[in-house]
């Protein structure tokens, strides 16, 4: 069960006409399973994986996260996406 629900995160991509918050909250729900079995996802690991299955148009977005010098906290690249979308 806790690998499934490993790689199922590590596959979470977002879909073709998906919306942002509804592509992010499939982290979330992936995190919660993760965490009814006593698994802890690292904040910086769930950031990597978001920002991993973007679509190739958000590559300059992506550049622009990975450039600083700390990744973004969950809560901020939400609303970063969020507002980009917009």
């Amino acid at each position: 069960m806790t690998l499934e629900l490993k790689d199922k995160l590590r596959k979470i991509k977002i879909e073709k006409g998906d919306k942002i918050r509804k592509y992010l909250t499939k982290f979330t729900q992936c995190q919660d399973e993760l965490g009814s079995v006593d698994v802890i996802v690292v904040e910086d690991d769930l950031v990597s994986l978001a920002l991993l299955g973007l679509p190739k148009s958000w590559h300059n977005y992506q550049d622009s996260v990975n450039g600083k010098e700390k990744l973004s906290e969950w809560e901020n690249l939400w609303s970063d996406l969020v507002q980009e979308e917009i």
